[in-house]
Formats: structure tokens, sequence, C-alpha cells
């Protein structure tokens, strides 16, 4: 866990790079269930939120009892990506009365006041969320690959 320094450059920084390592956990996921649905270029092109979500319907398609609740973890990062979008996309400004603000890159959504700690605990949750996605692929996961290709054939 990172503590936070009062940074707000180096939370953002932090947030960008654990994001970066969620998603290439995210497609390691995807490589190790090839056998099961392709991931090919294409899909390797494609928004992390769509990758969450397929990777998500390919683990409930091996109907692994040891992946219980796998799908609905993958489903809650897409909540983690749209914050870290927010604030990736968005500028941070610093006001006049010692407040950070955070403008928002799309329309019709207010300008709102933003701090270190805010950006230090997204950055926290993507490791703590990378952690959670890592640990099925060392075991797990490869058994129920590998019983859902023994069934099939």
């Amino acid at each position: 866990m990172i503590g936070d320094d009062g940074d707000i450059v180096r939370g953002l920084g932090y947030v960008s790079m654990y994001s970066a390592w969620v998603e290439e956990t995210v497609d390691d996921l995807l490589r190790y269930m090839a056998a099961i649905e392709p991931f090919d270029e294409a899909t390797q092109r494609w928004p992390i939120s769509r990758k969450l979500r397929h990777a998500a319907e390919v683990v409930r398609r091996l109907n692994s009892r040891e992946l219980e609740g796998l799908p609905e973890g993958l489903e809650a990062g897409i909540a983690l990506f749209e914050r870290r979008n927010e604030v990736v996309h968005g500028r941070v400004y610093a006001g006049h009365d010692q407040v950070d603000y955070l403008q928002a890159g799309r329309p019709n959504v207010p300008t709102r006041p933003i701090t270190s700690a805010e950006l230090y605990q997204l950055a926290n949750d993507f490791w703590g969320y990378r952690g959670y996605l890592i640990g099925p692929q060392i075991f797990r996961l490869p058994r129920a690959v590998q019983a859902f290709v023994n069934g099939a054939s």
C-alpha cells in the first residue's frame, strides 16, 4: 500500500501505472483462456471494460466452483476503470483557494475538488484488484481450463 504524500501528480502517476498493470493482468487471464475463446489481435484492441466483461463471460462458461465469484469480480473492475478514466482524462487545476480541482473531459460534468488522498486510494484499489486477479492464474484457472477442454473433447 502506497502512503499519501500529498502529491497529486505522483498519485495520478501511480493510478496510471497500476491500472496499466491491471490491464496487462486481464490480458494474461484472456491468454490463459485462449483454448476456450481465442485472444486474437482484434480482442487485444478492445477497451478494458469490454475485455473485463468478455473475461467474465468466458470464466462463467468454464463452470468451475474453484472460480466462483471471479466473473463478478472481473465485472466489478469496470467501475475502477471508470474512476481511472475520470481522473486520467480530466484536467487538474490548482484553484486560487489552495484547493485542487478536477475538470472532467466530458461535457455536462461539474468541476469538483480532488485530493491526493483520492488518487492514492484509487492507486491502492488497483493494486489490490490486481492481486485478486493474479491469484486464480496460478492453479485454479489452469485447472478449470484443462477440465473444460478435457470435458469438451
